[in-house]
């Protein structure tokens, strides 16, 4: 017996594992919320240095006089961005409190700045002042949270093989919970980059264990749907966080959508541990309990002669470096976590770009939440119909077709055509929201069994990496003067897209196509007219999500490049 029989007789996707799914989706909306609040809270408004000894200065100007002494402080602007600069005034030889005074033709760096708080009110670059020489700063804050859910894929999902989702889950609740709201009250740049890096940490953590409780309930049959679902709670996070448009202030606005997060402390008592894992750790009467609660909300009746400890063990597993056996493995492995890397870099980057784009800032981060409930369902429609490598292809050159474009409005165009730039960059980004999508599923049917968590690891991994890097490109505009700084981060994620999705041509479809079991299937699989005896493939496909754990039943088939039909 596999426990996948039981999962069967239980129901794949019954009232039980419904309810739990959802219950562990809901989290995901809060994690979305802590990375896409930053395009508020971290917003870099428009702004100019304070003239010197008035009090009193706003960026608006108040009159005559009032322009006056901005003219007469404020060089304009030599870099073409906006009128007056934000970072240099002249000299002053003398003045008084109210604003006269003379000044000299040299300037040097100001230390006070007025911000046009019309966009984003007072939000954390206006408190602490992180524009001139700490414009990258903002940057910092946002690679640190992508930093946190790094390390906590590469440490905390192999210690949930060793203690166990739940625990891991609830630790990920309490840092989440703890950072998101403390933050709030962070004195400076230290105390907020700590926090945001254990909000990392946290997150990452949340999706990983919570998610792969709720999957490992799920059939085979069942699983593709899961992977496909979550993301949309993740998604909604873009609607969420435009109650930054009625909160003004950063403070209030990160408490109000940090404060549910307390809720989640309440699923200690609520979530089950993964029935799979502790049939793992041989502990059968925990096991058995779950498995027979799920059957009792069911409504179905088990055999009574079931016995957790005859379920074979199919989930046996072999080191990563036995990939290194095969080249057609190692090019498979380059494709795919490549393809992981860039679908992280253009996600976030496109994300993290929003405020970058002009237009609306909110008008831009409501139609980029609608284009990826768009894209989503789209995948759920064409997954099975087009399959899974053409979908993928076609979102990632798509995609990079779109963002690289702008660069035509951008060089060719006025600034009535930047209503285009903000379309292809929305367009770029629900393509690759897609593209993410899929390459999760993709990726979990490309690897044969034994190896299949290792890859998927190592795969999140670099996804992460690509998170890492993204604010720094998206940022871009800061350090890039004019239009052309704008176009330079879409550019950069568009030319990686075509590249990564040409590259993924070279990989087999995998729809309608048997799992490889073993690294020899996996070797045999590209080669023409190769079939392999699928009587005793393995359907418990394990897989990591984006930022968690998939478990898909698909069948998959394998990989054909041309070396193998050389």
């Amino acid at each position: 017996m596999k426990y996948d029989d039981i999962l069967k007789d239980l129901g794949e996707f019954g009232t039980y594992q419904k309810r739990l799914y959802v219950l562990l989706c809901i989290p995901m909306v809060s994690l979305g919320i802590q990375i896409m609040i930053t395009v508020f809270t971290l917003g870099v408004p428009d702004h100019r240095c304070a003239v010197p000894c008035l009090d009193n200065d706003t960026y608006a100007i108040q009159g005559e006089q009032h322009a006056r002494a901005v003219n007469a402080a404020i060089p304009i602007d030599s870099e073409g961005r906006q009128l007056y600069s934000s970072c240099l005034v002249y000299n002053v030889i003398n003045s008084t409190r109210s604003g006269g005074a003379q000044y000299t033709n040299a300037t040097h760096l100001c230390n006070r700045w007025v911000y046009d708080e019309g966009t984003f009110g007072s939000n954390i670059v206006t408190t602490f002042d992180w524009v001139c020489d700490l414009k990258l700063y903002k940057s910092h804050i946002q690679m640190l949270f992508m930093l946190g859910s790094l390390v906590s894929s590469a440490l905390l999902v192999p210690l949930s093989d060793v203690i166990g989702r739940k625990k891991i889950f609830m630790m990920g609740v309490i840092l989440h919970c703890l950072a998101s709201i403390t933050v709030s009250f962070a004195p400076g740049f230290g105390v907020l980059a700590f926090l945001t890096f254990l909000n990392g940490i946290g997150s990452a953590a949340i999706w990983m264990s919570g998610f792969v409780v709720g999957v490992e309930l799920v059939g085979p049959s069942k699983r593709r749907w899961t992977g496909m679902i979550v993301e949309f709670f993740w998604s909604s996070a873009n609607f969420v966080v435009v109650a930054a448009y009625f909160i003004r202030k950063w403070q209030h606005l990160q408490l109000v959508l940090s404060t549910p997060t307390i809720l989640f402390l309440t699923y200690y008592w609520f979530m089950p541990e993964s029935p799979r894992w502790l049939i793992s750790k041989k502990r059968y009467a925990k096991g058995d309990a779950v498995i027979r609660h799920a059957a009792k909300v069911n409504k179905v009746t088990l055999p009574s002669d079931l016995s957790l400890g005859n379920i074979l063990d199919s989930d046996r597993s072999e080191p990563m470096w036995t990939i290194l056996t095969s080249p057609t493995l190692v090019a498979r492995c380059t494709i795919v976590f490549l393809n992981w890397l860039v679908c992280s870099l253009g996600y976030f980057g496109l994300g993290l770009n929003v405020a970058s784009l002009g237009g609306s800032v909110y008008a831009n981060s409501l139609i980029a939440g609608a284009t990826e409930f768009v894209s989503f369902t789209v995948c759920i429609l064409l997954l099975d119909r087009i399959g899974r490598k053409s979908l993928h292809c076609a979102s990632m050159i798509l995609g990079g077709i779109c963002c690289t474009a702008t660069i035509l409005p951008v060089l060719y165009g006025s600034g009535d055509l930047n209503w285009i730039t903000i379309m292809l960059a929305l367009l770029g980004r629900a393509f690759v929201s897609a593209s993410f999508a899929v390459v999760i599923l993709y990726t979990s049917e490309l690897f044969p069994t034994v190896v299949r968590n290792s890859v998927m690891a190592a795969a999140s991994i670099c996804s992460r990496i690509g998170g890492v890097i993204s604010p720094y490109i998206a940022n871009l505009a800061l350090v890039i003067p004019g239009d052309f700084g704008r176009a330079v981060p879409l550019i950069i994620f568009g030319v990686s897209m075509v590249g990564a999705g040409v590259l993924a041509l070279l990989l087999p479809e995998t729809r309608n196509k048997n799992l490889p079991e073993s690294i020899d299937d996996a070797k045999q699989m590209g080669r023409v007219n190769h079939t392999f005896d699928a009587s005793h493939v393995d359907v418990n496909n394990h897989g990591y999500c984006e930022e968690g754990i998939h478990l898909n039943g698909e069948q998959s088939g394998g990989m054909q490049i041309i070396m193998d039909n050389i």
